[in-house]
């Protein structure tokens, strides 16, 4: 018999002085102890050798569901919904059989976790689940207790964001349920619950800066925000963003998280608004710059427990990855230690048949005054006709734009401008926090 994914609770001496820690999911709660009693009921019907889909979208029943499978020894446990592209068999709520898993023989149990990425094919990078009691454990040390520091109590963890999805997983589902703290999740559009909770105790909560902006639209006045702290995913977080969310949460901490789905998180900047950095890599997280050119710019390469160790499509099959995993992104170190972004590596786009790179664009315009975020890309007009696109969300007016992109050579000079303010923007956010190119207006 092999190991389970889940087997115990990493028991902290702090917690049992709190009392008992659970699940606030909308409407429902249940203790941890409770979901893993119901977990562990439903399990009866899991079998080793087996993979399994459990739906984040289900409330308190993914849990119970995750459960169920973590506690039975070689599954593999894929937290996505339905539409992944698996062909499965329902067998409770939340809970479901992959017929199509193409796994024929499981050594270790494996978890599943599918990426927020927008290419429309189903990815689902795959690593291992005998090490997701490592992955809560190390951010929990390299990222949620640092911020408090190691004299305050164990904080609650929270998320408006999609549970599907990597970095919601790993960075508030996983470390909840090992270290049994105290998890909330809200809906995106009211954040009273994390301002009622943050009045009383310590939160920290992960979300994206296009979210944020929604959630303080529903909270009528400026509020005290000392005891919580907003990780923010994303990409860069603009000085005038982290100005804008401390204008209503009033002494709210603001910190940048980097990373993808296939090397978890990599950096966390604890001081963002500067547009240089995204941080330090988190501590125990190896990082380093492969392929790199005369200028120290390659790519960004990591390992550890939270990278993917494999990779499933439903037409592939699970396919062993390098241990290595590279980043999308190429990078640099400062002087000072702290990951610089350079470009995505599969960021080329064609615009009349040359190669251009729109993050360099961004970069320059994320520099102007006013301006909060900014998506640049090639759109096509009227006719078919190719432009290179900027929608910018802030104060800045086009004009401004026009003037401050002037220094940019031609080619990465955009041609299209589209200034939107913060309310205006939160209808052309993806469900991941990315503003979407397109529909623009030549001038």
């Amino acid at each position: 018999m092999g190991r389970s994914v889940f087997s115990r609770f990493i028991d902290q001496p702090e917690t049992a002085r709190h009392g008992e820690t659970g699940v606030r999911w909308g409407g429902a709660s249940a203790s941890w102890d409770e979901l893993l009693v119901r977990g562990r009921a439903l399990g009866g019907g899991v079998r080793p050798q087996r993979t399994y889909l459990v739906d984040p979208r289900a409330g308190l029943d993914a849990l119970v569901a995750f459960f169920a499978v973590a506690t039975v020894p070689d599954t593999v446990c894929f937290w996505a919904t339905p539409e992944c592209g698996a062909q499965i068999s329902p067998l409770a709520p939340a809970l479901y059989e992959v017929c199509n898993a193409g796994i024929l023989e499981i050594e270790r149990p494996l978890w599943g976790v599918m990426t927020s990425g927008s290419s429309g094919t189903p990815k689902m990078p795959v690593g291992y689940g005998d090490m997701l009691e490592a992955v809560a454990m190390q951010y929990d040390m390299g990222v949620i207790r640092p911020t408090f520091g190691a004299d305050e109590p164990p904080c609650a963890i929270a998320t408006c964001l999609p549970l599907q999805f990597s970095a919601a997983f790993f960075m508030t589902v996983a470390p909840a349920l090992f270290l049994r703290r105290d998890l909330v999740i809200f809906d995106p559009h009211d954040w009273r619950p994390l301002c009622e909770l943050a009045q009383t105790r310590n939160v920290l909560c992960l979300s994206v800066p296009a979210v944020v902006a929604a959630g303080y639209l529903s909270i009528p006045e400026p509020i005290d925000m000392s005891r919580a702290a907003l990780l923010l995913g994303a990409g860069y977080v603009t000085r005038d963003r982290v100005v804008s969310i401390r204008e209503k949460f009033i002494g709210a901490k603001i910190m940048n998280i980097y990373g993808t789905a296939e090397t978890g998180a990599i950096s966390v900047d604890r001081e963002p608004g500067h547009n240089r950095h995204v941080g330090r890599p988190i501590p125990g997280k190896p990082v380093w710059i492969r392929d790199r050119n005369d200028e120290g710019i390659g790519v960004i390469a990591t390992t550890g427990a939270d990278c993917r160790s494999f990779s499933w499509t439903p037409d592939g099959g699970l396919v062993r990855e390098e241990p290595v995993v590279a980043s999308t992104d190429y990078g640099h170190f400062d002087a000072d230690g702290c990951l610089v972004l350079d470009g995505r590596c599969d960021a080329g786009e064609k615009l009349h048949g040359i190669t251009i790179f729109p993050r360099e664009t961004e970069r320059h315009i994320l520099d102007l005054p006013g301006v909060i975020d900014v998506r640049v890309g090639v759109s096509i007009g009227s006719g078919g006709r190719e432009a290179l696109e900027a929608l910018v969300v802030g104060t800045a007016s086009v004009d401004n734009v026009r003037e401050h992109c002037r220094e940019l050579v031609e080619l990465q000079r955009p041609a299209v401008f589209r200034c939107v303010s913060e309310d205006e923007a939160q209808r052309i956010y993806s469900v991941h926090g990315k503003l979407r190119v397109g529909g623009g207006q030549r001038l």
